[in-house]
């Protein structure tokens, strides 16, 4: 099957903005071209990709099947045609969100290991929930967080695996380390102390957590190398957009916050 670039380029676009009019404006090309590229592909692909209703055009099941294949496929090609002229040296800002208590652990290398390849200025903030917007706008380059379910429009790399240990003076309170985008919900130690027992102290901050544990107790999460096994675990991901996926500047950072946390596991 024969298909064209710029038609599956438009499919894409449509896929993500929901409307023709806003593609249309995304792709600076008319509606009513848009209109007619959806229909040579409706045809070609023997599906009817969007069905309009009162919120704007929905996606097909085979839409959302192939939308994030064909959007990976464009940004290689895109790549490939691009020169490389990437250099760390000439970036001006970087942007990188990470989830505590990960954050205490890696933030000091991960800057000073960026600060030998460029001048720019590096902004290292703690992941929020918004976070995953923040990465879908293009406001900060990547994130490392739980590997986790998230919208197709980002991509998620595992890196590592985290494994928690009970620390702290065991005769007090359970502390629970409340983690944004992760733990809101979940009452993980309680599996592995008692079903029944509930955290009587909730803090968002590592440093905090830290100066509590001398009258009370919690689970705190380490890097573990890959002999550690404990009753709690999670995965660890390196976060981007989908489509920057394959960027010079994302691919960079990733490799640079992967060995810096292979790093830390080996210490």
């Amino acid at each position: 099957m024969s298909m064209d670039l710029n038609a599956l380029n438009v499919f894409v676009t449509l896929f993500k903005s929901g409307s023709t009019l806003r593609a249309a404006a995304k792709l600076n090309r008319s509606q009513s071209f848009v209109s007619k590229t959806l229909a040579q592909l409706r045809e070609e692909l023997g599906d009817p990709l969007f069905i309009r209703t009162a919120h704007g055009l929905q996606p097909t099941s085979y839409a959302t099947q192939i939308a994030p294949k064909l959007q990976n496929a464009i940004e290689q090609i895109s790549v490939a045609l691009e020169p490389e002229t990437f250099s760390p040296a000439k970036l001006q800002f970087i942007s990188i969100h990470i989830s505590e208590p990960l954050l205490v652990m890696i933030a000091k290398p991960l800057i000073n290991k960026i600060r030998s390849y460029t001048d720019a200025i590096i902004e290292i903030r703690q992941w929020r929930k918004d976070s995953n917007n923040a990465l879908i706008d293009g406001n900060i380059d990547i994130g490392i967080q739980a590997l986790k379910e998230r919208s197709q429009e980002l991509y998620q790399k595992k890196v590592a695996s985290a494994a928690a240990k009970l620390i702290g003076n065991q005769s007090g309170e359970y502390v629970k380390l409340m983690v944004d985008d992760y733990n809101e919900n979940l009452d993980l130690y309680r599996s592995v102390i008692d079903e029944n027992i509930n955290a009587t102290i909730l803090v968002d901050n590592y440093a905090v957590l830290s100066q509590l544990m001398d009258q009370h107790c919690t689970y705190s999460f380490q890097l573990p190398d890959k002999k550690y096994n404990d009753d709690i675990g999670v995965d660890i991901a390196i976060i981007c957009h989908s489509a920057k996926r394959y960027n010079p500047k994302t691919v960079w950072l990733s490799e640079i916050c992967e060995s810096v946390i292979n790093a830390a596991i080996e210490k």
